[in-house]
């Protein structure tokens, strides 16, 4: 059914992008009505098993990268992945014990967080109010040219120098923690010293009581020559 679903929704935006191509503007508006009702649903729709959960995460994970340059649509879609978070983690303001849904046979599954995390195209971290790690997906951590389990528990500035810390990410994350969804740029070396612009998007991560028990971190990072190229 959620294969179906997004199958429907990649159709609907080829018959978009055909549609505005052809100056139709009727079959435009048409179809623009038929795509967020069509959001709604994929978002709303429970996952049966392991592989929709990759689906439905990377579909939410792929919108906000599409529409990077709109921060309404980004904010959106990655408050939408945050829930799935919610929903199948049963989030805690330290993500522990984490539990599975009903609706997984299986039962609790220790390696559910990673199926969620690396399952997204960018980096994502999940930091806590203590600012740090509770969460990084492997993507993140390849970019430190770490293991993902060494940031777990760890404090950002086991990660980056204490300057950059105070300056750029703590008061961003205090506005996080406060509520807002926060974004910016900011050029950064991976391990190798590669130059890379990166689009750092900060969205509040919400415990079961919907207090705010941290927040979600979504990194894009180009690299430097690409840009100039």
């Amino acid at each position: 059914m959620l294969l179906k679903l997004i199958e429907e929704f990649d159709d609907l935006c080829a018959s978009l992008l055909a549609s505005v191509r052809r100056g139709d503007e009727t079959s435009v508006d048409l179809i623009d009505a038929e795509i967020q009702p069509l959001v709604r649903r994929i978002f709303g729709l429970h996952a049966q098993d392991r592989e929709e959960i990759r689906l439905q995460l990377e579909f939410f994970a792929r919108l906000a990268v599409q529409n990077s340059e709109d921060d309404d649509s980004v904010c959106r879609y990655t408050t939408m992945m945050t829930a799935l978070f919610d929903r199948y983690l049963g989030s805690s303001p330290a993500l522990a014990p984490l539990q599975s849904p009903p609706r997984l046979a299986s039962g609790y599954d220790a390696s559910l967080h990673e199926l969620l995390l690396d399952s997204v195209p960018e980096r994502v971290a999940v930091v806590g109010l203590d600012y740090r790690y509770i969460y990084c997906n492997e993507r993140n951590a390849d970019f430190h040219e770490k293991p993902a389990s060494s940031f777990i528990g760890k404090h950002l500035t086991d990660f980056i120098d204490a300057e950059r810390f105070e300056t750029r990410a703590k008061p961003r994350l205090d506005q996080c923690f406060g509520g807002a969804r926060v974004s910016y740029r900011y050029e950064a070396a991976d391990a190798g010293g590669r130059m890379y612009d990166v689009s750092c998007r900060m969205t509040p991560f919400h415990g079961p009581d919907r207090s705010i028990v941290g927040a979600v971190i979504l990194l894009s990072s180009q690299p430097m020559f690409a840009r100039v190229a």
